[in-house]
């Protein structure tokens, strides 16, 4: 050990310098498209909560007027999750590409 430098100062150089390398881990691009899918499908399913209580488009009428509400329900809300989901992960792919090149 050199003179005037402890084992507490040198490892917390070598915390320092080992934080400072990178900030974060990288993110999979399987994980980081997850990630898009599942906030596009956070984002549909609360798109179609609003639209089923606010009713300005009549859509709570429209599902309980229908032959099988419950199944109009299920698909609604498939739908739309699915569909703000697939184009979120869409989104997010091109997002994560364009950021990696």
């Amino acid at each position: 050990m050199s003179a005037g430098t402890s084992f507490f100062d040198r490892a917390l150089a070598w915390h320092h310098a080992e934080g400072t390398a990178s900030m974060r881990r990288e993110k999979s691009l399987f994980n980081a498209l997850l990630t898009h899918f599942l906030m596009g499908v956070a984002l549909g399913l609360s798109l179609v909560l609003l639209l089923g209580l606010i009713d300005a488009f009549h859509v709570r009428d429209l599902v309980a007027k229908s032959d099988a509400p419950v199944q109009t329900t299920v698909m609604l809300v498939t739908t739309y999750g699915l569909m703000f989901g697939i184009g979120a992960a869409l989104t997010g792919l091109v997002l994560t590409l364009e950021d990696e090149s």
